[in-house]
């Protein structure tokens, strides 16, 4: 039997379940933000007392509000989720392709967008090019946002030769008809690059980069230590503040 404050508890979430019907109709990610921020904070309030089926409730809410981006890889078994290629099949399938359904209704939340265009800098970590960075680049605006800002845009290789540091970012690389290089990565990056930090083990394939006109620094960007992590970013850092001052510069004269 429900108490006064589980009854009180269930029609707030009828509520906003209702408002999260309307904030879906009405394709407005600024208000389903707002509906989720309702959502989350319900949540955590009464989280404690809620029953197994109202934390489900709550599960189908959260799945509503957020758009769902699925990465999917074609490969000659069929087609595989993410999940089922990397983790069940440890990524041991060849790839024709991958995909990313569902990105045709994602949107980034307005506060993403803004984040990007008033940033300092923007720094995109060693990740995976095709399915890590590469959904974020996929929803409409990011890219466009990346252009537009005044802030230099660095990237960290994750390749270095023609190996990946860990998992199967070179198999994907290629897949998309990429390089597995650090001209791969530029190329998956070219339209707003303004620096590409990669391993000191590349400053032969750094110097043949640099004809095209792309910044290129060498650093160590295997992190096995603390110290190692505080060094890159340092660095990172450290170049991206003088390409800053640069833009900054040009924008006076």
């Amino acid at each position: 039997m429900l108490t006064k404050d589980g009854w009180r508890i269930v029609r707030q979430a009828v509520s906003i379940i209702d408002e999260l019907e309307e904030a879906v109709r009405s394709g407005s990610s600024a208000k389903r933000v707002s509906t989720l921020r309702q959502v989350t904070d319900l949540f955590l309030h009464d989280g404690e007392r809620l029953s197994e089926d109202q934390v489900k409730v709550f599960d189908d809410v959260l799945c509503h509000l957020v758009a769902r981006v699925e990465t999917r890889v074609d490969t000659p078994v069929g087609e595989l989720s993410f999940e089922e290629y990397f983790v069940q099949r440890w990524y041991q399938d060849p790839v024709n392709s991958i995909r990313f359904a569902g990105i045709e209704k994602a949107e980034a939340a307005p506060d993403v967008i803004d984040a990007i265009m008033s940033a300092t800098v923007v720094l995109l970590a060693p990740s995976n090019p095709v399915t890590s960075i590469g959904p974020i680049l996929a929803v409409p605006g990011i890219v466009d946002a990346l252009k537009q800002t005044r802030a230099p845009v660095a990237a960290v290789s994750p390749i270095i030769g023609s190996t990946a540091v860990s998992g199967p970012a070179g198999i994907l690389m290629a897949a998309q008809g990429l390089p597995v290089s650090i001209a791969g990565v530029a190329q998956a990056y070219r339209e707003f690059l303004d620096i590409l930090v990669v391993d000191n083990r590349d400053a032969k394939a750094a110097e043949e980069l640099k004809q095209s006109g792309l910044r290129v620094h060498c650093a160590n960007t295997i992190m096995g230590t603390a110290d190692e992590k505080i060094d890159l970013a340092r660095q990172v850092l450290s170049l991206m503040s003088a390409e800053s001052a640069a833009h900054a510069g040009s924008d006076l004269s």
